[in-house]
């Protein structure tokens, strides 16, 4: 395999893992705050608390992931890595 298609598949599968921590991320805060909602009957309340929790973890997910890729593609343009 030559190293274009090395690269987009590298590619693909960091859009893709970034993708699903946003969605994962943002789910466990809605599961947890309508979990919380219904024990303790504060509807909407906790559900609105761990929504913004779960955005915020998804975007911070984004942001180390992309911190991450820019770091291995200056290491790669560099030579370092090799």
């Amino acid at each position: 395999m030559n190293d274009d298609k090395k690269e987009l598949i590298h590619n693909l599968g960091m859009v893709s893992s970034t993708g699903i921590s946003v969605v994962v991320a943002i789910a466990m805060g809605v599961y947890a705050g309508l979990w919380l909602d219904k024990k303790f009957g504060t509807s909407p309340w906790f559900f609105y608390i761990f929504l913004f929790f779960g955005i915020a973890a998804g975007f911070r997910n984004v942001q180390i992931m992309t911190a991450r890729e820019i770091r291995r593609s200056e290491r790669d343009d560099t030579g370092a890595g090799k």
